[in-house]
Formats: C-alpha cells, sequence, structure tokens
C-alpha cells in the first residue's frame, strides 16, 4: 500500500494525499521504513542524525540504518524535522522514493520539500550555554644538601565555549635557581575571544603578554586579530589554524624599546592514539614584523600527554623559541624538555 500509493502520483501531490490514508496504521507502528532492497521495518521512528537512521523495534530492538540505504520512509506519529538552513518543522513526515518528501503540520497544512533538504529528525536539544574545559600542568624539581637546585614549571589553558563564542585563557610559567642564582625566569599569556560565524569559521580578537629576564626582555605585549578555521574538532582529533595582523610593543631592560605591525599565524593540533592512551599535541605561532623581514617571533609547544585515571596525565613537552631580532648580547632560540603531571577537566 506505502508504495504503490506514493509511485502512482506525483510526488508531491502523492505525499499530502497518502498520509490521511496511512492514519488508522498508527495504532499499529509509529513509523514503517521500506529499504532499498525492498525489505521493510516497522517501529518507532527515534532520530535521524550524522546519516544514520534509528528505529526501535518492539521486536528486534534499537536499529540504526544508514539513511543512504533508505527508499521511502512514513512516521504516522508527528516529529521534529531539522531542515538543511536550520529550520524546524514539526508534523508526520512521509519520504518518497523519488527523492520527494512531506512534513504534514495538519490537516489542511502540508510542507514539501526535497528529501536532500531534510538534515536531521527528532535533532537532540542544542546546549547553548557554555561548557568549561583545560587543563593544568606542573613540573619541576627542588634539590637541597651538596646541591641546591630549584626548577618550577607551570602552564595551563582553560576555555569557555558556546555555540557561537570561545574564549581562551593560556599561561606558561618556568622559573629555575641553581645555588641560589636565578638561572631561568621567563613567562608568557594570551587571552583570546573567537566568534564563530559558522561551525567552522571564526574571528577572533586576542592580547599576548610575555617577559624573559635572561632574554633582557622586561615585557613584550601585542593585540590585534583575524580569521580562524576549525578544521576539525571532534573528542579524538582537534586542529584549528588562524592569520590575523597584530601590534607588537617590546620593552628592554638594556637594549632599545621597540614597536611594530606583524603579521600572525598560528596552528593548534592535538590527536588521541591507541583508544585515547596516548595524546601527541603541537602548538604554533608566529609573528612576522611588517617593517623588518629580519624580525621574526615564534613559538612552539609540542609534545605527548599520557592520560592515567580520572584526568591526570603525564606529559613530556619540547618547547622552542626563535627572536630573529633578539637584545643585544642574547641569542636567538632557546629550548626546553619539560617533564610534568597534569590533570584535564
Amino acid at each position: 500500500m506505502l508504495v504503490r500509493c506514493l509511485s502512482a502520483h506525483k510526488p508531491a501531490r502523492a505525499l499530502t494525499f497518502c498520509l490521511p490514508l496511512l492514519l488508522p496504521c498508527s495504532s499499529l507502528y509509529a513509523a514503517t521504513v521500506t529499504l532499498n532492497n525492498g525489505d521493510q521495518l516497522s517501529g518507532e521512528l527515534k532520530q535521524l542524525t550524522n546519516g544514520t537512521l534509528i528505529l526501535q523495534s518492539s521486536m528486534i530492538g534499537e536499529v540504526k540504518i544508514p539513511w543512504n540505504k533508505v527508499r521511502a520512509l512514513i512516521s504516522y506519529d508527528k516529529v521534529r524535522v531539522q531542515m538543511a538552513d536550520g529550520a524546524l518543522v514539526e508534523g508526520k513526515l512521509a519520504v518518497n522514493p523519488d527523492g520527494q518528501a512531506a512534513v504534514e503540520q495538519s490537516a489542511t497544512q502540508t510542507v514539501n520539500v526535497p528529501r536532500q533538504a531534510i538534515n536531521a529528525v527528532n535533532p537532540p536539544p542544542v546546549d547553548n550555554g557554555f561548557k568549561f574545559s583545560g587543563k593544568i600542568d606542573l613540573g619541576g624539581s627542588f634539590t637541597n644538601g651538596n646541591s641546591e637546585d630549584d626548577q618550577l614549571h607551570s602552564n595551563g589553558e582553560v576555555v569557555a565555549r558556546s555555540p557561537d563564542d570561545r574564549y581562551t585563557l593560556r599561561w606558561e610559567i618556568n622559573e629555575a635557581r641553581s645555588a641560589g642564582i636565578k638561572t631561568t625566569a621567563n613567562r608568557r599569556l594570551l587571552t583570546q575571544y573567537d566568534h564563530f560565524l559558522d561551525p567552522k569559521n571564526y574571528l577572533f580578537l586576542n592580547a599576548k603578554a610575555e617577559r624573559d629576564e635572561f632574554a633582557d626582555l622586561n615585557l613584550r605585549t601585542s593585540a590585534g586579530g583575524g580569521y580562524g578555521r576549525q578544521f576539525i574538532d571532534t573528542d579524538t582529533t582537534k586542529l584549528s589554524a588562524e592569520i590575523g595582523l597584530s601590534y607588537v610593543n617590546e620593552d628592554y631592560s638594556n637594549s632599545p624599546d621597540r614597536s611594530f605591525p606583524s603579521l600572525g599565524l598560528g596552528l593548534k593540533y592535538e590527536h588521541k592514539f591507541f583508544n585515547q592512551k596516548l595524546v601527541f599535541f603541537n602548538n604554533f605561532d608566529a609573528d612576522q614584523s611588517l617593517e623588518d623581514s629580519s624580525d621574526l617571533l615564534l613559538h612552539n609547544r609540542m609534545g605527548v600527554r599520557i592520560p592515567i585515571a580520572n584526568g591526570l596525565n603525564l606529559s613530556t613537552q619540547f618547547n622552542v623559541d626563535y627572536d630573529g631580532e633578539p637584545a643585544a648580547g642574547k641569542k636567538s632560540t632557546d629550548s626546553a624538555v619539560i617533564f610534568s603531571v597534569g590533570y584535564a577537566f
């Protein structure tokens, strides 16, 4: 009855005409699905998301069906249908084998659309609130006796994310003393706001501050903005890239201060291997002066984290910092290997 009725009429009119004829069946089944091979399944239409239709059958339980394997569908109960443009329509859904679909909202109102315009059925409610995530790593050593060496390393990140906005706070602290004499003292801080134009593309504003006593740098600050793209954002892999303009100001202890506009590039990558038992990460950012091609600032943080339990992890991190125009008498490149214990939330 389903297939004969749908194929006997023009698509849009057939769907509208056939729905009332099928209503008596609603006491038996909430929905009927016809597969490409002609098989039919009946049950409660639970959901259609990410190209998979979920049907709850009283006889065989939950059935997951690839949407491209479904030739026709009739829902005798009202469902929420989300269109490709994000619009939500509620009603009884019918999908014709020839690619047309209809949502009967009432006895006198039916929305006819192409099948490809249907993005989801009964999609989960959208949570527009902020979700918080982040990590804190702490490492160091403290030696007393014949040798007196103290080292402290801390870095962390806190992210607040909603569907349209993301706020990021990131910091890094490195301190070391040997025989009571300070040998390392540097800090970095970044704050950033991202506004998403769509799930992939966003605009950002950020501000950075950096201090390194042994590079003769009292304070380096920058502020700017630009465009970013979130290529991948899943539980397993995250990949984003950014490009923008900023203005950099450098205050040195014994060298002339500098300020200049710069072109900024950024790349952030994270991937979980072996059932999330090993995490590789690489965070890269660079600022190229638009006034002096040799004045390049570069920071790269690469390493691995090994989750232990309850958010705890061990990490090994390799840091590289490069300044194309360092203070007088200072080296351009600083590098460090850091071992730490961290907590992620």
